[in-house]
């Protein structure tokens, strides 16, 4: 893998700051504003309320539907976030005693957003009041039939608004600075502190849909993750603590890696489950019922592992030198094009594009790296049906027939791209095991949870001595001498790195492992020279 290399001196950030060094030299290989590092570095854990007007006038209308009696739809979405912001919502209802019902969409069958047809049947079972969560700024044709039918419609979402709506709608644009980061899950739980107070649980649901977005870690986006883990690690809600694997190592990482994938999983193999089981989870407090369901939930996430992995061993055997992959296979299961995406961008560091075959048409996900902003390379792109997403991550749908003239015009595009490759080569920072201790490392977990401009950088540990090596078919480990502790460097065979007997460099990540009565160092290591 071709790298970035740095060597920093950390001493004014160290200073500035009070962290140690190996802090120091992470916060200054990124380009944080001095107020992103005091709100990464604050102990601050309270919440606040938005009390933007957009806001204030949703939980207006959801009040006068109760004391009007009437009845209330969600129309939710079908990943972590759509689904933690339909679980967020129902809830709230459920506590006012407002007679509610919800649906997610079928991914394949029906597609992102809320359709006209489900206003209909919404108005036809008695609805007078209709929010969407997690989706809906697109919702033009849905936003019509709800005013032709007079059913009163408010759209609660954090995705790009490129048209003007006229209807209620709120949305991090329309609030307070500090809450410009929420997911929608966020959004819908501004709305809920007002009607209902702080509920530890739905802040945990909040929290976790900020991870399952890749929000940006500050502000208030931040608090409601650091509060996620802190109730989860008192088993609350039961039902997301129910889905980890490991319930004595819950953090950030668990979550993004164990239960964001499991509920994202559902959604994405409808054959096998139906989403719109999940929000009534998330909100269960049936022990017996949770502890089911949570076992069902993990042998579908099971399946779909097995499944992205054959998808992307075939996705890697038609990769060119592009530098904007588009990758298409009929055998691709639509729901899983965007996880082969992730991992081919990941591998090769070029944006990338699966897609899958559905009837007519050919849909798929984009994801991409820095300096691609994919929402504005597709605007206005021919051939291009149906889109939507963020930044880093687009869905969109394309004719069969124009694939080849579609993919032709994607390349000549990315090619008057001026991107500075050095500003894609993923950043390490030169360490040697002088910085190695086992304070220095402990000191790296107050960035916790890590912003991406953080998380992405790695440490390259170089002038080492090997003492010991350990091999087993799962894992090397190499046994390093540092100046204050000794360090375990672990490469685990699944990576499929080069195996080195006397290697010159290790790249990975430092973090310390408790063992029984031991406090180890550690490095996981991800690249090997």
């Amino acid at each position: 893998m071709d790298l970035n290399i740095l060597n920093i001196d950390e001493t004014e950030i160290m200073e500035r700051y009070d962290v140690d060094h190996l802090s120091a030299k992470l916060l200054k290989a990124t380009n944080l504003s001095d107020n992103q590092i005091k709100d990464i570095l604050s102990n601050d854990m309270q919440l606040h309320t938005s009390n933007a007007q957009c806001v204030l006038d949703c939980v207006n209308r959801i009040l006068q539907a109760k004391e009007n009696n009437e009845k209330v739809f969600v129309g939710g979405d079908y990943d972590a976030d759509g689904i933690c912001a339909t679980a967020i919502m129902k809830k709230t209802l459920d506590i006012l005693e407002i007679e509610n019902g919800f649906y997610i969409p079928d991914r394949f069958k029906e597609g992102y957003g809320l359709h006209p047809e489900t206003v209909e049947l919404a108005y036809e079972k008695g609805y007078t009041l209709i929010l969407t969560v997690d989706n809906g700024v697109k919702a033009l044709d849905a936003i019509s039939k709800a005013k032709e039918l007079g059913v009163d419609i408010i759209i609660t979402d954090h995705h790009t608004i490129s048209d003007e709506l006229d209807v209620l709608v709120v949305h991090p644009d329309y609030m307070e600075e500090e809450f410009q980061y929420l997911s929608g899950a966020g959004v819908a739980l501004e709305i809920s502190r007002h009607l209902v107070g702080n509920m530890d649980a739905l802040n945990a649901i909040a929290g976790v849909a900020q991870v399952g977005d890749v929000m940006q870690l500050y502000a208030e986006t931040r608090k409601l993750v650091k509060i996620a883990i802190e109730n989860l690690k008192q088993h609350n809600p039961l039902p997301l603590y129910a889905l980890f694997s490991n319930k004595d190592n819950i953090n950030h990482k668990a979550i993004a890696f164990d239960i964001v994938p499991k509920l994202n999983s559902v959604g994405r193999l409808n054959e096998y489950a139906n989403v719109n089981t999940v929000p009534q989870f998330l909100i269960s407090d049936n022990e017996v019922d949770i502890m089911k369901y949570a076992t069902q939930i993990t042998h579908v996430n099971e399946l779909r592992k097995s499944l992205s992995k054959k998808e992307v061993d075939i996705a890697n055997s038609f990769i060119k030198n592009d530098k904007f992959h588009v990758i298409y296979d009929s055998s691709f299961h639509e729901g899983l094009c965007g996880l082969v995406a992730g991992r081919i961008t990941q591998s090769t560091q070029k944006p990338t594009l699966v897609l899958s075959k559905h009837n007519d048409l050919l849909k798929g996900s984009a994801r991409s790296i820095p300096g691609i902003n994919l929402m504005d390379f597709f605007q206005d792109m021919p051939y291009i049906e149906q889109i939507g997403g963020h930044e880093m991550a687009a869905g969109l749908a394309i004719k069969e027939e124009n694939y080849d003239q579609f993919y032709e015009i994607v390349q000549e595009k990315i090619a008057s791209y001026q991107i500075d490759m050095e500003d894609i080569k993923p950043i390490v920072i030169h360490i040697t095991p002088k910085d190695i201790s086992l304070e220095a490392i402990m000191d790296l977990y107050r960035l916790e949870p890590m912003p991406k401009e953080i998380s992405e950088i790695q440490f390259a540990l170089e002038d080492f001595t090997i003492i010991d090596i350990f091999q087993s078919p799962k894992v090397t480990k190499y046994i390093l001498a540092c100046d204050a502790c000794e360090l375990e460097a672990i490469c685990f065979s699944w990576k499929n790195l080069p195996k080195i007997e006397h290697p010159k460099t290790l790249i990975g990540k430092l973090k310390i492992n408790r063992w029984r009565d031991k406090v180890i160092a550690q490095m996981e290591i991800d690249d090997i020279h």
